[in-house]
């Protein structure tokens, strides 16, 4: 997986600037407040991509670990924390065996890196090394895309994002037999006068939700919540995005 963010790496910030990241993390924020059983102060972040979420979590007071398998991620997400004056700890590692050394207090994973895992079992893997760095009675929320999103919202359509220093095509062909969507992306970037080409392939799977319940509570934890999204609307069949905020057991 980790070849995957080469190109999207360096314009993941730009094509994703209409995020609410400070709604997320009052989010996570409460989650941790109604529902865990240990008062939260260190958090790992799973799957943190550039640092979006880790680093404003830092500035909140949680002594944070952003993982991620792709080193372009991590070195972008370090230098926001420098930027930003927070201390971090970035490791890079893979969601299916990744060790912290310690046991946080809670956990998180944004944005559907779970739908990165293509097999059932290595959503369990990583169920399971998150149940084994985290407190019992700790927080893991996480989201992953819904099976009417990959029909319906992605399918086999085409999305384009702009900006002032690169032009992107998103081309999506999902499987449903198999439940594989690929994405097949191309970058322009701009290079002076001229654009300079880039093409990056991605691939996820959908998984129904009674999959990944099944996979939450075998690897040791239990449901508390579950939410379509991060102002704990409830799921609904046109849901795109299903939250699951689970309780290590």
């Amino acid at each position: 997986m980790s070849g995957q963010y080469s190109s999207l790496s360096f314009f993941y910030d730009a094509f994703m600037q209409d995020v609410d990241y400070g709604a997320w993390c009052d989010f996570y924020a409460e989650c941790f407040r109604r529902f865990s059983d240990v008062p939260v102060q260190s958090v790992v972040d799973v799957g943190c991509g550039t640092g979006s979420i880790t680093v404003p979590m830092c500035a909140r007071g949680y002594k944070m670990t952003g993982i991620d398998i792709s080193e372009e991620m991590l070195t972008l997400a370090a230098k926001k924390a420098e930027e930003a004056g927070q201390s971090v700890r970035f490791l890079a590692s893979d969601m299916r065996s990744f060790n912290l050394g310690f046991r946080a207090d809670g956990a998180i994973s944004s944005f559907d890196c779970m739908n990165y895992l293509l097999k059932t079992g290595d959503v369990a893997a990583s169920l399971y090394r998150v149940h084994e760095n985290i407190e019992k009675g700790g927080i893991f929320v996480f989201d992953v895309s819904t099976p009417y999103k990959y029909k319906n919202i992605l399918a086999d359509n085409t999305f384009v994002f702009e900006n002032e220093d690169a032009f992107m095509t998103w081309e999506n062909y999902f499987n449903e037999k198999t439940g594989v969507c690929d994405f097949y992306l191309t970058f322009f970037i701009r290079e002076g006068g001229l654009y300079r080409r880039e093409d990056e392939e991605q691939r996820q799977r959908c998984y129904s939700l009674r999959t990944i319940r099944k996979a939450i509570q075998n690897a040791g934890f239990s449901i508390v919540c579950e939410c379509a999204d991060v102002d704990f609307s409830p799921l609904m069949e046109e849901s795109e995005r299903c939250f699951f905020i689970c309780k290590a057991e």
